[in-house]
């Protein structure tokens, strides 16, 4: 059942219950108003998340993806495509976008322009169908703009609950203080970690102030920034010490998106130290998702070499490597991600089972 909690299987079983509802002459009415108020909903999502990556991409910015509902559409090797958003936290709409090159007050501006962006967008949208509907008379036109002007407000007011508003960035922005230069900092930090660059490349200055942040959930890609630098040029155990603070960050269920790249560092430890712990390894795993793959699919691969499944182990590590070869070219990390399974197959290796499960696929063409 775990597997249909998810926005695919979800949005699929309402797709049949619609279907369903609009077979049967009695409920097709009521289908029919279902159906529009969630389409408009939908498209109010697409077109915020756009209005963000149109004026973002003006601006210099690099498109990464953008959710709306249950759908991605993200950057790959092979181009734009669209894919399933697995993440429940990015139902409502996402765009993320990685930031030029340029001096911290005109990103400051820039930025400020791309986060306006989308309820910019929202506002004309909810005006537009409005206008329209007041012509036009057409139901579908009144819920766009109902929902259009929904989400206006709701990006438009200052909050900071899971994620910053769009109000409370664009305050925060023009504000011009050491919160809005923070705000910069930490684009710029981001924008490093998902940049093309070996982490032996990533800039110093950036290192340096990832180090200084303040260590709590909110902070985690600033320790995966120290961690994979330190993997790739010292080891695994150096990288460990460097972040210790942060596996000190309880967690809990509503944490495991936030917290799954720690969660899995645990795994590695226990795995890496000399009497793995498979009860507390699987009891880790029940914690990470397959949004974090590389995580996710090593973990389980560890599980079945400490269960003496070397076949699966295999199977599931040569999975890992197959990501991390797809998506090395556009983002540097996943130099280090290829080092720490480096190290995990290395000490499989020790295992003659696992060699020789190793060996088999390769007579069967693998």
């Amino acid at each position: 059942m775990k597997s249909l909690n998810s926005p695919k299987w979800v949005t699929a079983i309402g797709f049949i219950l619609l279907t369903i509802g609009f077979s049967i002459e009695s409920l097709r009415e009521g289908t029919i108003l279902v159906v529009s108020i969630l389409f408009s909903g939908w498209l109010a999502i697409c077109l915020h998340e756009l209005g963000h990556v149109i004026v973002g991409k003006w601006n210099g910015f690099e498109f990464g993806f953008f959710t709306a509902g249950p759908i991605q559409i993200e950057m790959t090797m092979e181009g734009i495509q669209i894919k399933e958003n697995k993440r429940w936290l990015f139902i409502g709409g996402v765009a993320m976008m990685i930031p030029p090159s340029t001096t911290k007050e005109k990103l400051r501006l820039k930025w400020a322009a791309a986060v306006a962006g989308g309820p910019a967008i929202s506002l004309a949208a909810a005006s537009l169908s409005y206008f329209l509907y007041v012509w036009m008379h057409n139901d579908f036109l009144l819920f766009s703009a109902t929902m259009n002007s929904a989400i206006f407000m709701a990006t438009i007011i200052p909050m900071k609950i899971h994620m910053k508003s769009d109000g409370y960035q664009l305050i925060t922005l023009f504000k011009k203080n050491e919160e809005s230069f923070n705000l910069i900092d930490d684009l710029l930090i981001m924008k490093e970690l998902l940049s093309k660059k070996h982490p032996l490349d990533w800039s110093r200055e950036y290192l340096q102030k990832a180090e200084e942040k303040e260590v709590k959930k909110g902070n985690i890609f600033y320790a995966q920034m120290i961690f994979y630098r330190e993997v790739v040029s010292n080891g695994f155990k150096p990288a460990m010490e460097k972040i210790n603070s942060y596996r000190n960050i309880p967690f809990t269920k509503k944490d495991k998106h936030i917290l799954g790249f720690l969660i899995h560092l645990e795994q590695l430890s226990l795995f890496f130290s000399n009497e793995p712990n498979v009860t507390e390894m699987i009891k880790l795993q029940r914690s990470l998702t397959k949004i974090e793959a590389v995580s996710y699919y090593r973990g389980k691969a560890i599980i079945a070499h400490l269960q003496n499944n070397e076949e699966k182990a295999y199977e599931k590590l040569q999975y890992v490597k197959k990501i991390i070869a797809d998506n090395g070219a556009l983002y540097g990390y996943f130099q280090a991600e290829a080092e720490l399974t480096k190290m995990v197959e290395n000490k499989m290796a020790q295992s003659h089972a696992y060699r020789h499960a190793g060996e088999g696929h390769l007579l069967d063409g693998y």
